[in-house]
């Protein structure tokens, strides 16, 4: 199901191509995140962190 059949059918090509734009991928892009010790982290949290840093 694209992202074409859930709403009203678009009438100007730029609209059809917004909407095909938002549509789910395939493969998704890739995701970066930063992990970052908090001052109340507890000790399991910090050994995890430690661990993850180093991969």
């Amino acid at each position: 199901m694209d992202a074409l059949d859930r709403v009203v059918k678009p009438k100007m090509k730029r609209a059809k191509r917004f909407l095909e734009k938002r549509e789910p991928k395939l493969n998704e892009n890739i995701k970066n995140a930063m992990l970052i010790k908090g001052r109340n982290a507890n000790a399991t949290v910090t050994q995890v962190l430690k661990e993850v840093y180093t991969f």
